[in-house]
């Protein structure tokens, strides 16, 4: 019998640890592209309970884990790099999830359908004025 790691890594790209989303009183997200043109960058911050209700169901329904090892794209300029940093209360620790998708390949620290998360994180970021 396979493990189940291992079959739904045939399914979802990668096996990862679950990201704690328990606690959550803000969520940071962010974007930012240096190539090709347009340049530039992106923030949203989630601190209501309805908005951090949806991010918890879009993280479980992507399957989104924290990898042990994060993931680095081989010589792809350009691209956008994202954060996610997870902000609990009582003073419990934060985690940052990042992803680079670069030339149709996302690298970074997150497993499961990392693509269709980021589907979901890019309508939420507005543009940050460059300058």
């Amino acid at each position: 019998m396979l493990p189940l790691c291992l079959v739904a890594a045939v399914t979802i790209a990668g096996c990862g640890s679950p990201v704690d989303t328990s606690n959550l009183t803000q969520v940071q997200m962010s974007s930012s592209q240096a190539l090709p043109p347009p340049y530039g960058s992106a923030e949203a911050v989630l601190t209501t309970a309805a908005s951090l209700a949806t991010f918890r169901k879009a993280m479980s329904s992507d399957g989104i884990g924290l990898s042990g090892t994060a993931t680095s794209s081989e010589g792809c300029a350009g691209g956008i790099q994202y954060a996610i940093v997870l902000v609990r209360g009582g003073g419990e620790g934060s985690t940052t999830l990042n992803a680079y998708d670069c030339g149709g390949q996302i690298t970074g620290n997150m497993t499961g359908n990392v693509s269709g998360f980021l589907d979901y994180v890019r309508p939420l970021l507005v543009a940050t004025p460059s300058g």
